[in-house]
């Protein structure tokens, strides 16, 4: 919720105030860190209240520009009940092969997109054949607050609105990469323990205090509802059962290592390990 309310506040007073590199820096951070919030609230809802649980999807839906909907067809319905298996839209070996390396980073977002699009359109009719109408409350919401801002100031809404909800944006969609690139491809039924444990990357560093330990994501796809507070402890539970290849401490490292430098050598040893 700190998340929630201080995004929109630097937002808006560098909107009044002018441009701040720090500020602004601090916003790049926070629009990575409300998408990882969003993907929480999904999973398992903040409030007891249903009324108030979409008035923070719709505060999501419009501060991110991401309609909170679509992880329900997308993420939950799809990624966690296929867990990177041949079944899931978003495993990221559909995509060119079983790969890992900067350019496959880069274009995943883009490739998932040509999937998750149209389920996530076909989703909108879906809902509202139950008479549920929220998904387009949450789409018109979003276009018309973009649409306002927009006109008011073309230039600041494209640097303060637009470019950061861009990059959250991407990081939510590359993040399928990071977590999955590379693991193996997670087969057998749906109970079995071990695709599992083979089928995710794990970060143990400071990305879990910045993005609300969303690295432990072997024990996220364990416990889909579990608070994001209690994965550091679900991890320990699940960590000696994770090769140790798809644990790393550091994401930064791991993206220079692994993405940028890694030799055509060494990346082929990296696959032929994961595919054991």
């Amino acid at each position: 919720m700190a998340y929630l309310i201080a995004y929109p506040l630097l937002m808006a007073y560098q909107w009044f105030n002018g441009f701040h590199a720090l500020l602004f820096i601090l916003m790049l951070v926070l629009s990575v860190g409300l998408g990882v919030a969003q993907h929480h609230h999904t999973h398992l809802r903040i409030w007891k209240s249903k009324g108030l649980n979409r008035l923070t999807d719709l505060t999501f839906s419009v501060v991110q520009g991401v309609p909170s909907f679509v992880f329900f067809p997308a993420h939950i319905g799809n990624h966690h009940k296929h867990s990177h298996g041949p079944e899931d839209n978003t495993r990221t070996y559909r995509f060119g092969g079983h790969h890992n390396h900067i350019v496959g980073f880069l274009l995943h977002p883009f490739q998932a997109l040509t999937v998750l699009v149209p389920s996530m359109v076909s989703h909108i009719p879906y809902r509202a054949k139950k008479g549920d109408h929220w998904p387009w409350i949450e789409v018109v919401s979003i276009v018309i607050v973009s649409v306002a801002l927009a006109l008011i100031d073309l230039r600041l809404w494209l640097l303060f609105v637009a470019l950061p909800q861009a990059h959250g944006f991407h990081w939510l969609l590359s993040s399928n990469y990071l977590q999955h690139a590379g693991a193996r491809p997670s087969t057998g039924p749906e109970s079995s323990e071990h695709k599992l444990y083979d089928a995710s990357r794990n970060f143990t560093g400071l990305v879990n205090v910045v993005w609300l330990n969303i690295g432990y994501h072997t024990a996220h796809h364990f416990e889909p509802r579990g608070h994001w507070s209690d994965m550091p402890a679900l991890h320990k539970q699940h960590v000696k059962n994770v090769p140790p290849w798809l644990v790393e401490t550091s994401l930064l490292w791991y993206f220079v290592r692994t993405l940028l430098f890694q030799s055509s050598r060494r990346q082929r040893n990296f696959l032929e390990q994961s595919s054991r």
